[in-house]
């Protein structure tokens, strides 16, 4: 997984007073192959404010990450229950394992 690592000063906050989130960020295109599909499924889940994401860069060079906690709701929220009750996510379930879901 391609990420990047966040630094804090002692005191937990960056120059300027900002309170800086520890942990990582990952990229749009490693959630789309996590979850194997289209990078503007992604996208569509950022604008929609679904999964939150922050843009780094300036004018029109920007880039997104999404920090993986925010990562990690998303999954869990992705979740579809199964007939019996219990959750999987795309990681449970390996490549073309296929079980009946109740929708």
């Amino acid at each position: 997984m391609e990420a990047t690592e966040t630094t804090e000063s002692a005191e937990g906050a960056q120059p300027g007073g900002l309170n800086a989130r520890s942990g990582r960020y990952v990229r749009v295109r490693w959630i789309a192959e996590y979850f194997d599909v289209s990078l503007s499924t992604i996208y569509q889940a950022i604008e929609a404010g679904e999964l939150p994401a922050v843009a780094i860069g300036l004018g029109n060079k920007k880039t997104l990450r999404v920090h993986q906690d925010d990562f990690e709701a998303f999954e869990v929220n992705c979740r579809v229950p199964l007939r019996s009750g219990k959750a999987h996510s795309p990681a449970v379930l390996g490549r073309g394992e296929s079980r009946e879901l109740a929708l």
